[in-house]
């Protein structure tokens, strides 16, 4: 019984007897499904006999003996009656790694250079304490690597899916083929070393050791070249200019990565701390330079502030600045401050409403016109607040309720309308949800002035979200499927959003440079030289080649206006 449909008791072995609620269910896929009550996670197997059959009592407690914060490791089993069906372990905090992979992550977050290599180390020293204890991670893959961005000292990892590795006499089974050592026959701790070096390379440049563009390869020979060494190091790679420059890497590490996937060696990777020699690789990297220009396009520098760099804007017209700042960008007047970067902003009568999530909760506020700042009680709590453009909306275990402001006497914020969702389900992406209903893929998209609904795609089933934005009737999703493949998903939505169109593809990352505008046009950069306008309603495409266009250029929105974010300034982006 690994789906509950009812209030079910289960035992937590050593820990007494708790009850679980179909509204507990956090996904379903592979081998089980996965509840989380409170700080206490739950996977159920769905075969009936996987315990016994597998010997699986005596693996859980083999695991249970890794005491590292770090490993989300089994603390005991779970009994449904007196049969174990499954185990219980801490709840991973923190965000799935592939978007640390991002440029626009990084930049909201404030992550530099110094923060990969905190976070590359930190999973080196776990994957050292694994391997001391005698096991192979093994599938140690992005999106079961989990991290918290801002804690102390630096990003701190998380790894899950602990049940899979080896130890003692059970083995390894299967691995997401874009981590797998083809070299190494099997499973050991020198593939754990291969798997990692391929994951934190991401976290350092952003991009696969096995993509970027080559003459005679195409997306979908990333296993070929992985199998013949044909990596990023190799001659005549070409790379966008959102990948970052592999000067990023500290030299010993960035030798060990060359070594690794260009010549074929396999051993223990260094600190990327260990400055004992510099890089005898070459750090910079080859850019796919576009030589052709259209002269169709306007740039005009909307907003700049030397030595504070813009990390978001909001589609009210305000940006938040690297220390905090908010500014409007119609009057280049400041009107008040984030203490988190955490925010979301949008505009409402005779201001601008705030909501701050920080290490005491979420916190609300009212920004006068004047730019006077009153704090808001309010006497309702949830998990995180939710913008999809003028709307705010927070998800709590009562579902996704609307916050209604009102401006009587003095400002005040109240729950509005609420909508059913399984919270603990719940991925939220810019503008919408992702809702695993027991396996079955939901997308939650408000829409309109006072709507919402559940949208069942069948076509995301499987498949793990790690990115996305949704607009006017159009939602683009980026997922990692079993194989370790990016695709993109793109759904065009009928007027009562009930029905849609849908174009997939593969990607070559997580990254998702879009712009979507209130009246429906969209655009997008995937690669330099070439900006893509479209509106999805009525399949009108536009592509434009400027040199100018580079996948560094972070799209988004002012009303119905394309902007921009490059290296901290504000740009407005127009056809002439």
């Amino acid at each position: 019984m690994s789906i509950i449909t009812k209030n079910t008791k289960v035992e937590l072995v050593g820990r007494g007897i708790l009850t679980l609620r179909p509204a507990d269910h956090v996904m379903t896929g592979g081998e089980g499904s996965v509840y989380r009550v409170a700080d206490t996670v739950i996977k159920l197997y769905t075969d009936e006999n996987k315990m016994e059959r597998e010997g699986m009592t005596e693996k859980i407690r083999l695991l249970s003996v890794l005491k590292n914060e770090r490993i989300i490791a089994p603390q005991g089993l779970v009994l449904i009656g007196a049969k174990p069906a499954g185990f219980y372990m801490p709840a991973a905090e923190g965000e799935a790694l592939p978007l640390f992979f991002t440029n626009d992550y990084r930049r909201e977050k404030k992550l530099a250079d110094k923060d990969a290599s905190v976070l590359a180390e930190r999973m080196r020293e776990t994957a050292m304490y694994a391997h001391s204890k005698g096991a192979v991670m093994g599938d140690a893959n992005e999106m079961n690597w989990f991290a918290i961005p801002n804690a102390p000292g630096g990003p701190e990892p998380r790894v899950i899916d602990v049940d899979s590795w080896a130890i003692g006499k059970w083995p390894v089974r299967a691995i997401m083929p874009s981590i797998r050592d083809w070299k190494t026959g099997g499973f050991t701790q020198v593939s754990d070393w291969f798997s990692w070096g391929v994951v934190t390379f991401q976290v350092y440049t952003g991009i696969h050791p096995y993509k970027g563009m080559l003459d005679g390869y195409t997306m979908k020979d990333m296993e070929k070249r992985m199998k013949t060494n044909v990596s990023v190091f190799a001659p005549g790679v070409k790379f966008n200019n959102a990948v970052r420059d592999f000067s990023c890497i500290p030299g010993t590490l960035l030798d060990w990565y060359h070594a690794e996937f260009q010549d074929g060696e396999r051993s223990v990777p260094p600190s990327p701390f260990d400055t004992a020699k510099p890089a005898g690789t070459a750090a910079h990297i080859l850019r796919a330079v576009t030589t052709t220009g259209s002269g169709m396009l306007v740039y005009e520098k909307v907003f700049e502030e030397i030595g504070n760099h813009t990390v978001k804007i909001f589609p009210c017209g305000v940006a938040l600045l690297s220390d905090g700042k908010l500014v409007d960008l119609g009057t280049k007047r400041a009107i008040g401050t984030s203490r988190t970067l955490d925010c979301e902003l949008v505009k409402v009568e005779g201001g601008f409403l705030k909501a701050e999530t920080g290490p005491k909760g979420i916190s609300y506020s009212f920004i006068a016109a004047s730019g006077k700042e009153t704090e808001l009680s309010v006497n309702f709590s949830g998990k995180r607040v939710i913008r999809s453009a003028d709307r705010l909306f927070l998800s709590s275990e009562r579902g996704l309720t609307e916050l209604s402001f009102v401006a009587l006497g003095k400002p005040i914020l109240c729950a509005g309308q609420t909508w059913d969702v399984m919270a603990s389900s719940m991925k939220w992406f810019d503008g919408f949800g992702v809702e695993d209903t027991m396996g079955a893929t939901h997308l939650v998209l408000p829409f309109g002035e006072k709507a919402c609904t559940h949208l069942r795609v069948p076509e995301l089933d499987g498949l793990r979200p790690v990115n996305g934005k949704a607009g006017n009737r159009f939602v683009s999703v980026v997922v990692l499927d079993k194989s370790g493949t990016y695709r993109k998903f793109e759904l065009t939505i009928d007027r009562e959003y009930r029905t849609y169109s849908l174009w997939q593809g593969i990607s070559d990352g997580p990254e998702l440079n879009l712009a979507v505008l209130p009246k429906g046009v969209c655009a997008t950069i995937v690669q330099d030289g070439e900006l893509n306008i479209f509106v999805p309603s009525s399949g009108a495409h536009n592509k434009v080649q400027d040199k100018h266009i580079s996948t560094d250029m972070s799209l988004t929105n002012l009303g119905d206006r394309v902007v921009y974010i490059q290296s901290g300034a504000v740009w407005s982006l127009r056809m002439k």
